[in-house]
């Protein structure tokens, strides 16, 4: 069994995703993708990722609801979701941690904050 971390990377934007993935990818992770809150869902409870990277303004359901979902389901809330989003007014970072994410990466995505958060995350996931 490989011990590559799984994450899930859930993004409507073709670019954002291809870079975020590349980045996962340099820092040896499994990337599973999806391109809507619902669809990532469905295949974070079939296959319980390490992490999850969720865009907060998706087509059809929002991030927000997304993570008021995550948060609730027994064998996916204790997952670490960061926000990824272009939202970046004022006050958007601390609501979106209210909400229950659990960091908050803006867009334009510096990549080397994003391997940093990702790195921390899955550290502090990993199993003694």
């Amino acid at each position: 069994m490989s011990d590559r971390r799984r994450v899930m990377v859930i993004e409507d934007n073709a670019l954002n995703l291809e870079l975020v993935s590349g980045v996962l990818e340099a820092c040896d992770c499994e990337v599973v993708a999806a391109r809507t809150a619902e669809e990532g869902l469905a295949l974070a409870e079939a296959m319980r990722p390490d992490l999850i990277l969720l865009d907060i303004r998706l087509p059809g359901m929002s991030g927000e609801t997304a993570i008021g979902i995550i948060r609730s389901d027994p064998r996916l809330r204790a997952v670490p979701v960061i926000a990824v989003t272009a939202q970046v007014m004022q006050g958007d970072e601390a609501a979106a941690l209210r909400a229950g994410f659990d960091a908050f990466l803006s867009k334009p995505i510096d990549t080397r904050r994003l391997r940093d958060l990702v790195e921390a995350h899955l550290r502090a996931r990993a199993f003694p």
